[in-house]
């Protein structure tokens, strides 16, 4: 009870920091202001509490609605991304070793804990792997949440710099007035289906994967076209963005500015690398860079694609970028971490 309790105090003030957002114009307020209001109460020690259980049902919402943004002209799209896919491993692995390497040399991780904070992955996929390979996984867990806060707060501010400002257009995934009750039974049925067969097949984040994954499917089969009310999305968003402040719940101020001060090198590291490769792929296949800058960031599936939606740019494109990532990681990370092991081993 005490846990639903400092949920629902992480929600009203996740609430009261997205209406702050909103008001001063900034972007994504919901997310952005539910994140830095939540941060910020867990520093100063505030009975808030949020978990993954607790996000599922948050992300689950936010995956039927990027479902949605999937239709009958994605495919005939595809040709256009093979170059970027095919980039996508070279991409990776220039930034998963100036990562590992920053946080060996600059942070003075041991090898184990380095590896995995820097590979560019999910938070419990690669806390995981390092735990079982002997790394921190405190340190690892915290490094890659304190690298997914600073790049899903600062990315839109840097995008909307040269680019149209980040509010979500209601047209493009939600309806701003009310849902007709059979259409929003086909958004709870996705919500459903999508979730038990994300957990029976163990997607990679099944939570969202699976409801995107089913959405997409009636969107692009021309079932149903249902939308998500305004209001269901912005209340998503906030438990999105709370969910992302609460990882901070029990740090110490000391230990949170070390942590934040560690992965914004790593970030910066990363977002360099995103940039580079964005505006070089963009300048081989006459893509528009923004898009590719999104589809390449190392910040969260969902927060990402939210950023796309909320631009009017194309979210299956940055989603496809992002599972395939996280797919190659998984592959890819302990192998490469038992080549590396190989060779500390003979030197």
């Amino acid at each position: 009870m005490e846990a639903v309790l400092r949920f629902l105090a992480a929600l009203i003030v996740g609430a009261g920091g997205g209406a702050l957002f909103l008001e001063i114009g900034a972007p994504l307020p919901w997310v952005l202001g539910s994140m830095a209001a939540c941060a910020i109460a867990s520093v100063i020690g505030l009975p808030i509490q949020a978990s993954s259980a607790t996000r599922r049902p948050m992300a689950a919402v936010i995956g039927v609605v990027l479902g949605s943004s999937f239709g009958p002209h994605l495919p005939p799209q595809a040709r256009e991304w093979i170059i970027p896919l095919v980039a996508l491993p070279f991409f990776l692995a220039t930034a998963a070793l100036l990562c590992v390497t920053y946080f060996r040399k600059v942070a003075k991780f041991d090898p184990a804990t380095a590896y995995f904070a820097g590979m560019p992955g999910g938070i419990a996929e690669m806390v995981v792997m390092g735990a079982e390979r002997g790394a921190d996984e405190r340190a690892i867990g915290l490094i890659h949440g304190a690298r997914i806060f600073l790049v899903v707060f600062i990315l839109p501010f840097l995008i909307r710099l040269d680019h149209a400002p980040v509010t979500i257009a209601p047209s493009a995934a939600v309806t701003s007035g009310v849902a007709d009750w059979s259409l929003l039974l086909w958004a709870v049925g996705c919500v459903a289906v999508g979730l038990l067969i994300g957990k029976l097949l163990r997607l990679p984040a099944w939570h969202l994967v699976g409801p995107l994954a089913v959405s997409a499917t009636v969107h692009m089969s021309g079932l149903a076209d249902f939308r998500i009310p305004a209001w269901a999305l912005a209340a998503a968003q906030v438990g999105l963005g709370a969910t992302i402040g609460c990882r901070f719940v029990g740090l110490t101020l000391k230990i949170l500015l070390r942590t934040l001060a560690l992965a914004a090198g790593s970030t910066l590291i990363l977002l360099a690398v995103t940039f580079a490769w964005a505006a070089g792929v963009s300048a081989l296949t006459g893509l528009d860079p923004v898009l590719l800058t999104l589809a390449y960031s190392p910040g969260g599936l969902a927060e990402i694609s939210m950023v796309a939606l909320s631009l009017a740019l194309e979210p299956g494109v940055v989603i496809i970028h992002h599972l395939t990532r996280v797919v190659l990681v998984l592959i890819g990370a302990p192998l490469g971490f038992a080549r590396m092991a190989r060779e500390d081993g003979a030197a």
